[in-house]
């Protein structure tokens, strides 16, 4: 049976919080002290109230850290990660980021360990990405109709109740409840947005801001994909030419089994246990979409070119771990569907039709297969209340560390040059041989936060950025 969401968010009572034990997993992977609990922002949301899983990492025991970093996760509709094992993961990354502030972790609204979890239904699974998917790619436009309906299922109070306006409350709620004046926000991905407008409505709680991965208010996120995908395609012969690769062409490979799976694309079994298998068809926009989670670990990208060669002649079985990855971000129990929709339909701007040809013009090697995304696009049909982007115009008095990932094929290091161009006290860190998100795994874009974080008037260059550029010759 479908659970349905209708009640409207109610004001429940004042914001508080409420501690409870860290989970034993997570304490035995370091001896750093944290402190784990909900936080109850006062609203109720289908006859529950709404709690938020928060963990604070300490960086000296016995000390409060009165000005914390604040973590925005991606997505939209990315957890923080804080389930046992992820959070045993987390512990380890503080050791080895060493920045000097306690670390504040949260679920938003609607995602990972958060309550409740509005969900679309059962068998209404709808991976993130695919619901833009050409109209010609059919698996993929009955996803898209799975979006719609999960709309409709969620009702508009719902909708609206899991979109930015609720996270910039709950965002400000937390720091009340925590005692926090001011705090520094580390942002990754899609939660830049969220960061930059929070800025915007509370710049005297932000004592700086860290963006990775920049996502700007001036990107369609459909117009984007051509260029995105086309990108992918573009890193495979970058890293082909620099390092060597088994194929001499993979812009030809990729090129082939578009073609091929165009016509008959193959079927591919996931999972090892027999009673957990699935089956992936893998269509020509699929295939596009593993290209590109690939390069978001660049040490995946040779790996990646010697599975499509193989394909190539006529093992589709070599695609597996690419459609393993696909399939694991698709379907990740942690992320919110029904979150990002609402997130993302709130922030969209309009599409254009110009805009949408200049990009198509520019990604020869996919328009083909994604020429149609635009008559798909989900959002056109999950109607929730705009919000506008920040005032570009407006004076900032918070310090800025961009950061960015020079081998970054989905939030390219060119998307933060207009930011740059306006905020110009804005440090920014390109990060040689980086994908996507580089502090979440990076040692040297670790460093450069760090470094940041200890002096965010100076503008320092850490060895390893100068290194880096030395080996990767740019």
């Amino acid at each position: 049976m479908a659970l349905i969401f209708c009640s409207a968010p109610a004001l429940m009572a004042a914001p508080y919080i409420e501690e409870d034990a860290c989970p034993q997993q997570a304490q035995q992977a370091s001896a750093a002290a944290m402190t784990c609990g909900w936080f109850y922002p006062g609203e109720t949301l289908a006859q529950a109230p709404v709690r938020l899983r928060f963990v604070v990492l300490r960086a000296r025991p016995g000390h409060i850290d009165p000005t914390p970093v604040i973590h925005l996760p991606g997505g939209p509709g990315d957890s923080a990660g804080l389930g046992p094992e992820a959070l045993a993961r987390w512990r380890v990354w503080q050791q080895h980021a060493g920045w000097p502030h306690d670390i504040v972790l949260y679920d938003p609204r609607g995602t990972g360990q958060s309550r409740p979890r509005p969900a679309c239904g059962d068998g209404a699974v709808i991976p993130r990405q695919l619901p833009d998917a050409p109209a010609t790619d059919a698996p993929v436009t009955a996803e898209s109709r799975e979006a719609i309906q999960c709309r409709l299922r969620l009702g508009r109070a719902t909708a609206e109740a899991l979109g930015p306006r609720a996270q910039l409350r709950d965002l400000y709620g937390l720091m009340a409840a925590l005692d926090i004046e001011q705090a520094h926000l580390w942002a990754i991905s899609y939660g830049t947005r969220i960061a930059r407008l929070f800025e915007q409505r509370h710049p005297q709680r932000v004592a700086s801001l860290i963006l990775d991965s920049m996502v700007p208010f001036t990107e369609n996120e459909t117009t984007a994909l051509p260029m995105q995908l086309q990108g992918a395609v573009d890193e495979l012969v970058r890293v082909c030419g620099e390092r060597g690769c088994a194929s001499t062409n993979p812009r030809r490979a990729v090129a082939t089994l578009l073609a091929r799976y165009d016509t008959t694309p193959p079927i591919i079994t996931l999972g090892l246990r027999p009673s957990a298998q699935r089956r992936l068809t893998v269509t020509p926009y699929r295939l596009l979409v593993m290209v590109l989670l690939s390069t978001y670990e660049p040490g995946h990208v040779i790996d990646t070119v010697q599975r499509l060669e193989r394909a190539v002649r006529g093992d589709p079985t070599a695609l597996r771990p690419l459609a393993e990855r696909l399939d694991a971000q698709a379907n990740d129990p942690e992320r919110s569907e029904a979150v990002f929709w609402s997130v993302r339909c709130a922030l969209q701007p309009q599409l254009n039709d110009s805009v949408w040809q200049a990009a198509i013009a520019r990604a020869p090697d996919v328009a083909p297969y994604v020429d149609a995304a635009r008559r798909t696009a989900p959002c056109r049909h999950w109607p929730v209340p705009s919000l506008a982007p920040p005032d570009r115009h407006a004076k900032r008095s918070s310090r800025v560390l961009v950061v960015t990932g020079q081998a970054d094929r989905a939030t390219p290091p060119a998307w933060s040059d207009a930011y740059m161009a306006r905020r110009a006290s804005a440090v920014r860190a390109d990060i040689p041989g980086a994908a996507h998100v580089p502090t979440l795994y990076d040692r040297c874009a670790q460093r450069v936060v760090a470094a940041f974080l200890r002096a965010p008037d100076i503008r320092l260059t850490p060895d390893c950025l100068s290194v880096r550029a030395a080996q990767s010759g740019r």
